[in-house]
């Protein structure tokens, strides 16, 4: 079972693509930084209840890496489904839709934020006032734009993503169809198809291949393929919701994680 968080420290890597340079950067400090600011905040009465849910929350609590521990058996491996790659292609697209949306809204000056310089360790989104949420938001786009090199690179991924999912839900077919007794026209069997979708009805349909010495290779293609595109979702998400001064730290830059993908799609 591939490991999620075995990742070595990159000489690539930048504190421009977390948090940590927005902060300046803290290494062991950090945890007592994050003490003070705890105790100021209950001594100040500072909640910590998240409020003001909005139609991007979805994107917030979406957890790859949940889903992809959920799908351990009895024995405690993970089986990489095709179902679990085409739900978490159409949550990236939807993730990287999201910021465009916050791009196009002409949200502000990555400089001019205060709330990433001097806001709450350890607060998201949803714990902020809404001023705050539109500097959040605003620092977001600005931080994209600086990582992927321009607004055209964010869309060129999505584009790619979306392929890639595309691709997906056609292994998918491709299953689902060799299952069937009788050869279908593809408008019905795509309708069967979104219907298990929505029911979460493929997670033992099988793999494309037939032949056993090649299924290991599948698997583990596909295995290596979640964890990548996990790995960019996670990132970017922090990205857009959270103010974490050392998140990704230790891991290689969003850039080498997203070429990471690319690579594994061709």
């Amino acid at each position: 079972m591939s490991d999620y968080s075995n990742y070595d420290v990159s000489d690539d890597y930048s504190d421009e693509d977390n948090y940590a340079g927005a902060y300046g950067g803290y290494d062991d400090l950090y945890d007592v930084m994050e003490e003070d600011a705890l105790e100021y905040n209950d001594a100040w009465g500072v909640s910590y209840e998240e409020f003001g849910f909005d139609e991007e929350t979805f994107l917030f609590e979406f957890d790859p890496l949940v889903e992809y521990f959920d799908l351990k058996d009895h024995s405690d491996v993970v089986t990489m489904t095709y179902q679990s790659l085409v739900k978490l292609t159409e949550m990236t697209c939807q993730l990287l839709r999201a910021w465009m949306k916050r791009s196009s809204a002409s949200l502000g000056d990555e400089q001019d934020n205060k709330t990433t310089q001097d806001g709450p360790f350890n607060w998201n989104l949803y714990q902020l006032d809404f001023k705050e949420r539109d500097e959040l938001k605003s620092y977001s786009v600005a931080k994209l734009v600086r990582i992927f090199g321009s607004d055209e690179e964010v869309s060129k991924f999505e584009k790619t993503v979306n392929q890639m999912g595309q691709f997906l839900r056609k292994c998918l077919l491709d299953i689902l169809g060799s299952c069937l007794p009788h050869s279908l026209p593809y408008p019905v069997l795509s309708t069967i198809l979104s219907h298990l979708m929505a029911a979460k009805g493929l997670h033992k349909v099988g793999l494309v291949t037939k032949l056993k010495s090649s299924k290991m290779m599948e698997m583990e293609y596909m295995d290596k393929l979640y964890l990548s595109l996990a790995d960019v979702y996670d990132h970017i998400k922090v990205v857009m919701f959270n103010i974490e001064p050392n998140t990704h730290s230790t891991e290689p830059s969003l850039n080498v994680k997203k070429e990471s993908v690319l690579r594994r799609f061709k």
